[in-house]
């Protein structure tokens, strides 16, 4: 699927991406995309401010390479999807 970006949107990534927040326009369209996800996921207990810690914890440790982050993120998002659609059968 490919998207057409506003001239300010475009603005805001890169300026997120020149302050060093994220290294590329890609990592921070998919932080983007978690936290709506998440947002949107009623399952999560805890609260915005929660969320902001735990992604920045995990985005800080360096302990895992992106493909075993996304690899991670990838196993919970399937488990609590797969929770989820068991509470409703």
């Amino acid at each position: 699927m490919a998207i057409q970006l506003t001239l300010e949107q475009e603005h805001r990534l890169l300026a997120i991406v020149n302050a060093g927040a994220y290294p590329s326009v890609d990592d921070a369209l998919n932080a983007a995309l978690t936290f709506v996800e998440t947002a949107t996921h009623t399952a999560f207990e805890g609260g915005e401010g929660e969320l902001d810690d735990l992604l920045s914890e995990g985005i800080s440790s360096g302990e895992l390479t992106e493909k075993e982050f996304w690899s991670s993120v990838d196993s919970e998002t399937d488990g609590m999807l797969a929770a989820h659609q068991s509470r409703d059968t």
